[in-house]
């Protein structure tokens, strides 16, 4: 920054033709600003100026650094003073709503580094499984996962959010794994509530689409108790792939009849469409699109 302040003092000694004139402008006394100016001179190895007891006028040297220099000030000044814009326009609080799972497991990353880029905002996280109304509630955003029904909300597409099917190695020792969907019901499945249809799964092979009626004594609530319990061999889970990377990677369950894929889900921004949109909101809803790059 001392170099850039440097540059901007020779500039208003330049368009001033006056060392003193130019120090009041930027603060400095006369013999600062003349220090400034020298240290500039040597970094150039060039004499910039030609001082005199009335005047201050520009060498050859000098006027070649003024045309080079003033647009490329001019440019540097105005991104600053936009960065400053952007933030100020960015401060405030943003109140968020996501689902328990999904926001504990994969929201918390991303906030922390919107919060690192932009200092002046704060942000409530609220994490329910409960469907939240956003504009009686207070909400500023709402993030969602699965098919959105139609209203008044304005919703922009985040990403894909996939599903895969897992079991453990002590539950496919004991009843076998499944070849296709149709298998699954003969098996014990792990019913997780929190789906639009819990009972009923569906499968894509290509072209081939299947869906299946499953059954099984054990229901939940939430992505991450499915992958939990299919970890302790209570089942075969259908789930987020999110929620079962981790567990899939260690070996504590293993991914299923992969050429049949779940019909998966998409994760949205969701926001009041009767509110003006905050800049600070647009912010993060652009960030988390470029953070999961098209799939959780």
């Amino acid at each position: 920054m001392d170099r850039i302040d440097a540059l901007r003092l020779f500039l208003a000694v330049a368009e001033l033709e006056s060392f003193t004139r130019a120090a009041e402008r930027h603060s400095l006394t006369p013999g600062a600003a003349s220090k400034q100016i020298a240290a500039l001179e040597e970094r150039m190895q060039a004499r910039l100026l030609e001082r005199t007891t009335r005047s201050v006028r520009l060498t050859d040297a000098g006027r070649a650094l003024l045309e080079r220099v003033k647009p490329w000030l001019s440019e540097y000044e105005a991104i600053e003073h936009g960065l400053v814009a952007d933030n100020a326009a960015a401060a405030g609080s943003l109140r968020v709503a996501a689902p328990v799972d999904f926001g504990s497991a994969r929201l918390i990353e991303p906030i922390t580094a919107f919060m690192e880029q932009w200092p002046s905002v704060e942000v409530r996280l609220d994490l329910s499984d409960r469907m939240v109304d956003l504009v009686d509630e207070g909400y500023d955003l709402a993030v969602r996962l699965g098919h959105l029904p139609d209203s008044s909300l304005i919703a922009k597409r985040l990403a894909d959010a996939p599903m895969t099917t897992i079991a453990s190695a002590a539950y496919l020792e004991r009843h076998g794994a499944p070849a296709r969907p149709a298998d699954l019901a003969g098996h014990a499945c792990i019913i997780d509530r929190n789906r639009p249809a819990p009972l009923l799964w569906r499968f894509q092979n290509g072209g081939e689409k299947a869906e299946v009626k499953v059954n099984g004594r054990l229901s939940l609530n939430g992505a991450s108790a499915a992958v939990s319990a299919a970890c302790a061999g209570s089942g075969i889970a259908c789930t987020p792939s999110w929620a079962a990377r981790a567990a899939i990677a260690d070996g504590r369950v293993a991914a299923l009849m992969e050429d049949w894929v779940p019909e998966g889900r998409e994760l949205w921004a969701v926001f009041p469409s009767n509110r003006y949109l905050a800049h600070r909101v647009r912010l993060l809803v652009d960030h988390l699109a470029v953070w999961f790059k098209g799939t959780v």
